[in-house]
């Protein structure tokens, strides 16, 4: 009796572990087809041959799509963590990380190109009168976002290669291709970084056609002196990151954009007849809008 229980215990142990392994086996192989998709429409994007309309909607969709990506890929990082710490020993594993890696690193670089698409395009579409200023800024500022977490999300990828590396698994070919997106971190970084600037008396601001005492400008409608139809032609790219100061010429400078106001000073110099704005916290300052006018006054 004790010999048939043995067996019916090894053979239902057997069973499972042939269930485990064609179950693996199956997940395995639905996860190369959404590597090979991956790579199919991040070629498009590398390509510049991927395209969609300029409807609002749409956007919206790519931006959930990212935010989609960006789960997806904090799923795949707790999986091969999973795997990690198991006691399975099938010869199998190491080939499965390697796919939930690989997966991870299609993801990421589809979110990067997504963002970047977002970007470009969401720029594009301010220049139409018809559209809905309002939204196209919020838009805006949710790519901002999101570019801030892929690139987050990078430094935790780089984290989990160096837990795979420390069990002996063998990821460099898939370390290398990864490091070659390095391109596409570079243009988050840039989007991230980047912020326009104008300054005038109230009159250029006029001119320019920035400055309105109706309306909001690139759809910030808290902003009642501002042109909500003023293009970016006046505008000039800052680099946040690098940007301390900016001198005015003129006695005195006032913000027309929201930008707190323990973020900055703004002192004037008699001799040099400038008026200097000095950023002290960049985060903060840049947190509500990274879009800066200021009037000065004579």
């Amino acid at each position: 009796m004790k010999k048939t229980m043995t067996v019916l215990f090894m053979a239902v142990m057997g069973l499972m572990i042939t269930s485990c392994g064609t179950q693996t086996k199956k997940e395995n192989t639905a996860l190369k087809a959404e590597i090979d998709e991956l790579k199919k429409q991040n070629a498009k994007f590398s390509g510049e041959t991927y395209t969609m309309s300029s409807e609002i909607s749409e956007y919206r969709l790519m931006l959930e799509e990212i935010e989609e990506n960006i789960a997806a890929y904090d799923d795949k990082s707790h999986t091969v963590k999973s795997i990690m710490s198991s006691d399975n020993n099938d010869e199998d594993v190491e080939e499965d990380i390697l796919l939930h890696i690989e997966h991870m690193h299609g993801l990421s670089e589809n979110s990067k190109h997504k963002v970047a698409y977002l970007d470009k395009n969401v720029k594009q579409l301010r220049q139409d009168e018809n559209v809905d200023q309002d939204e196209v800024h919020m838009l805006e500022m949710e790519v901002r976002d999101l570019a801030i977490t892929v690139v987050e999300k990078d430094n935790e990828i780089d984290a989990l290669h160096e837990e795979v590396a420390v069990e002996g698994i063998d990821i460099t070919e898939l370390v290398d291709a990864y490091e070659d997106q390095a391109i596409y971190t570079d243009v988050l970084e840039e989007i991230i970084n980047t912020a326009f600037f104008v300054a005038g008396t109230k009159k250029e601001l006029k001119v320019m056609g920035v400055l309105d005492m109706e309306g909001g400008f690139i759809g910030m409608g808290r902003v009642k002196k501002l042109n909500d139809d003023a293009s970016l032609e006046f505008m000039v790219p800052v680099d946040v990151d690098q940007t301390d100061i900016i001198e005015l010429d003129g006695k005195k400078a006032e913000l027309v954009t929201p930008h707190s106001a323990d973020s900055y000073s703004i002192t004037y110099n008699k001799e040099t007849n400038v008026t200097i704005l000095e950023i002290s916290n960049k985060l903060q300052f840049w947190q509500e809008t990274n879009y800066l006018v200021i009037e000065i006054k004579n």
